[in-house]
């Protein structure tokens, strides 16, 4: 993981109009992933044919995130070392933390946020999807 996470984002941020760096939030990704799939495959100097952007769509799809045990930490959770209960990959929503704090708690991570943010324009995008 990168950390601290807001020293790796305003750096990426810094070079995201240089050419060989590319910059998507989850936000977009959740809201038109085949878009961005061809945001990326322009990005990369790719075409891809409808049916190529097709598969990549069933295969990025949440659905398929959540029970991919490359990603979802099943095998932490077979050898005893995350809870039953616990998931890494929640509802694949964005902004999805908010339904775990409560006022207070949700204030202070937007403080947070704003004070990591404060000399830069950089700016999350936030829906509720």
């Amino acid at each position: 993981i990168f950390c601290p996470i807001f020293e790796h984002v305003k750096e990426a941020w810094e070079k995201r109009n240089h050419p060989n760096m590319l910059f998507l939030f989850y936000e977009e990704l959740s809201k038109d992933l085949p878009g961005s799939i061809q945001r990326v495959a322009t990005f990369l100097g790719k075409q891809l044919s409808q049916e190529e952007s097709d598969r990549l769509c069933e295969h990025l799809s949440f659905e398929n995130f959540k029970n991919n045990k490359s990603i979802n930490y099943e095998e932490l959770r077979e050898l005893g070392l995350l809870a039953p209960d616990q998931s890494f990959v929640r509802k694949g929503k964005s902004g999805g933390w908010r339904d775990y704090f409560d006022e207070e708690m949700t204030q202070q991570a937007e403080q947070w946020i704003a004070d990591n943010l404060r000399d830069t324009d950089l700016r999350y995008p936030h829906s509720s999807n």
